[in-house]
């Protein structure tokens, strides 16, 4: 008796992590809380949180991961990057387990992985039969956007550090952080159109944004948030598992955490929904260190240059910067041998 009650608490603690972490989900799905900002009727400017459970077939689902390059032209940015990665890439071994296609885009790197299966699978992947005319170009604002105000400052770049550091191609490493794992069985490009080919390819209705950074980038590339949107996906950003280009000491004068919550909602309200980590890997969303500590004048540490995050032989010219927020398109890659001067 003592024994069979001691199997059937053994079962119960497993039904009931089961329940409680995302890890423990069926191989092939996703089960997703998705957040989004509603309007409400006669509240001007007035937004209610909205949550919706779905289940999404990991097998028509795409995670792509966008510019977690190896080195960033901003101090702070390379480092909270390498803060992020190891739960982001926990995030992806989950996703890639049960089912999911992992497509790296460290935009402006292709060359560097010319020779990985990864990057020869989204080359070779065919045209998709109905290939949306502007999926080749980056996308700066949506209709749905032009309801509210962009809310953060980042004309000046967003370099949080002091005194900030200077954009310079030369600081930039385009190799995508060692942090995260390549498999042979992902895929590799910052092509909206090879994007979009290896997902028409696989059936995959489902696309989760991942990287940096939240107000440029993740946003606006042709493979970003904006497009995937407007061309038909069903897209959600990983709110914790991103950060944005933001320098307190330019409006709203908020934290740069808060900067970034500000960009996430700006996104639910008008963009799309988003999910967290822990819906897939269990336990409590990723947070920075420091996230919850208010500090509204930004950083006071001097700008060098960044550490490397490995023996990488050599870095490649560098987009002008997200921060320049001019767009761009697929036929201004480097692999096409034309330089990434206009994307943004």
């Amino acid at each position: 008796m003592r024994r069979a009650m001691t199997r059937l608490m053994a079962c119960s603690v497993v039904a009931l992590t089961a329940v409680a972490g995302g890890a423990a989900e069926p191989a092939g799905q996703f089960r997703l809380v998705l957040r989004k900002r509603v309007e409400i009727p006669g509240a001007s400017g007035q937004f209610r949180v909205v949550e919706e459970p779905v289940t999404w077939d990991a097998h028509k689902t795409a995670i792509i991961v966008c510019d977690m390059w190896a080195r960033h032209w901003c101090r702070s940015a390379t480092a909270r990057c390498a803060e992020m990665a190891p739960r982001m890439n926990a995030f992806l071994a989950e996703a890639r387990k049960r089912g999911a296609l992992i497509i790296h885009a460290p935009s402006g790197g292709m060359e560097f992985y010319k020779d990985h299966p990864a990057r020869r699978r989204a080359q070779q992947a065919p045209k998709a039969p109905e290939l949306p005319a502007e999926i080749a170009s980056g996308c700066s604002q949506l209709d749905a956007e032009k309801r509210g105000t962009w809310p953060i400052d980042q004309s000046d770049g967003g370099c949080d550090d002091q005194p900030p550091c200077p954009m310079r191609e030369a600081n930039m490493d385009l190799h995508q952080t060692p942090l995260l794992e390549i498999r042979d069985e992902d895929a590799i490009s910052d092509s909206g159109v090879e994007c979009w080919n290896l997902m028409a390819q696989r059936g995959i209705s489902n696309v989760m944004l991942v990287g940096v950074h939240t107000n440029m980038c993740v946003v606006g590339r042709p493979f970003g948030l904006r497009n995937m949107v407007r061309f038909g996906k069903n897209a959600v950003l990983v709110r914790d598992l991103t950060d944005t280009m933001y320098n307190p000491r330019r409006k709203p004068f908020v934290s740069h955490f808060r900067g970034t919550e500000l960009i996430v909602e700006h996104i639910e309200k008008y963009i799309c929904p988003t999910i967290s980590s822990d819906q897939l890997l269990g336990g409590q969303p990723f947070r920075f260190r420091g996230q919850d500590i208010a500090n509204p004048a930004g950083p006071e540490r001097p700008c060098a240059a960044a550490p490397r995050q490995s023996a990488h032989p050599r870095a490649v010219a560098a987009p002008q910067g997200c921060f320049a927020m001019r767009l761009g398109s697929d036929d201004q890659m480097p692999n096409s041998g034309r330089r990434l001067a206009n994307w943004f």
